[in-house]
């Protein structure tokens, strides 16, 4: 792929605060999109109100903390992910996606003070020596959509490859890993794919990759040696869903041949949403099923056809991976008990997970 002409095309201009105009990952992308004009500003709130939208990027340093728990919903039980925020806004353009709620007017933003990040992570894994610290760059923002551009997670990736505690995922709905396959040192990185039915990626995952470049970006991943997590969210319930859902795990193990022992864990969660998306997009066939309010403001299927969906996928995955695994994402406890039988945290093979990290 082309990534000067796809990157040239994305933006109009480029704005950089005055503090990060030398710094490597800057001039990395300086490089790459020559032809797009950019501008050096004092700060964020220079940006001219015409160009805060999604045909700018800011390249600037990052405020407060750098290393954050995932926000959860209230009433909910979260899986204790951390989080750290380099891209934030992402240009693909799935119609359910949340940050159309808060980030519509906002420039596409990347972070490259990455050091601070690096010091901050290992403090806390070594702080947690005996917890798993599972975290990523895919919270606000594709994880790899922009990192061609600017080569941010091959240095993070190598930065936390000796701590055996540290699982650092990149999220992302595209193929863009080759930048990635030769870094030797991976240690435990994970590349996570997420996934849907091709009737839902064509008609809502705007300029997301295909389901099958995803999962053959996968397989590539897995033979050059990172692990892989798969993330079914959100799940979409319609007339065929059960079907289409099950196809997509027979092509991972039967066509794509992903080995157990390369796939780090799966995630599900059902499609939610909070009230002021709905009301910024024209009605979507999505949104005729019938949901409910949740704790946290947020609406969800109701919890009968939720842990139908959720029993039906993971007996499916456990079929072809006995030994994998499988969480929910944001779920209350009674769907836990529903689909699970106990809570997380009596799981042996999530336990970890659910675990919290002290000192984030």
């Amino acid at each position: 792929m082309n990534f000067s002409k796809f990157y040239a095309e994305q933006f109009d201009i480029v704005y950089i605060t005055e503090d990060v105009k030398n710094n490597r990952y800057t001039n990395f992308m300086k490089k790459i999109i020559p032809e797009v004009p950019k501008r050096i500003i004092k700060d964020k709130s220079s940006v001219p109100q015409e160009h805060l939208n999604s045909r700018t990027l800011l390249v600037s340093s990052p405020r407060g903390k750098t290393v954050n728990r995932c926000p959860g919903s209230r009433g909910h039980i979260c899986c204790n992910y951390l989080t750290v925020d380099l891209y934030v806004g992402c240009t693909i353009g799935c119609s359910y996606c949340i940050m159309q709620s808060y980030l519509n007017f906002s420039p596409i933003i990347v972070y490259v003070e990455v050091e601070s990040v690096i010091e901050r992570v290992l403090k806390i894994a070594r702080n947690n020596s005996n917890r798993q610290i599972r975290i990523g760059t895919g919270e606000v923002g594709d994880s790899l959509l922009y990192d061609p551009l600017f080569n941010i997670s091959r240095d993070l990736i190598e930065a936390f490859a000796e701590e055996k505690n540290i699982y650092f995922e990149l999220k992302t709905k595209t193929n863009f890993i080759d930048h990635l396959l030769t870094v030797e040192r991976k240690g435990n990185a994970v590349i996570g794919f997420s996934l849907n039915p091709p009737v839902i990626i064509q008609s809502e995952e705007g300029s997301a990759a295909g389901l099958y470049e995803r999962l053959e970006a996968a397989k590539r991943a897995s033979e050059a040696g990172y692990l892989i997590s798969f993330h079914f969210d959100p799940i979409f319930y319609y007339d065929t869903w059960e079907t289409d859902y099950k196809r997509i795990i027979d092509s991972i193990y039967h066509t794509y041949r992903i080995p157990e022992e390369t796939i780090a864990w799966i995630s599900m969660g059902t499609f939610r949403y909070p009230p002021d998306l709905k009301d910024k997009l024209p009605l979507r066939e999505f949104f005729l099923e019938e949901f409910i309010p949740s704790k946290d403001k947020k609406y969800r299927y109701i919890q009968k056809i939720r842990s139908r969906i959720y029993r039906s996928i993971k007996s499916y995955i456990k079929h072809y991976y006995p030994n994998l695994p499988i969480y929910m994402c944001m779920e209350s406890d009674a769907v836990w008990h529903n689909v699970f039988g106990k809570l997380p945290t009596e799981i042996p093979e999530i336990h970890d997970i659910f675990i919290h990290a002290e000192g984030v």
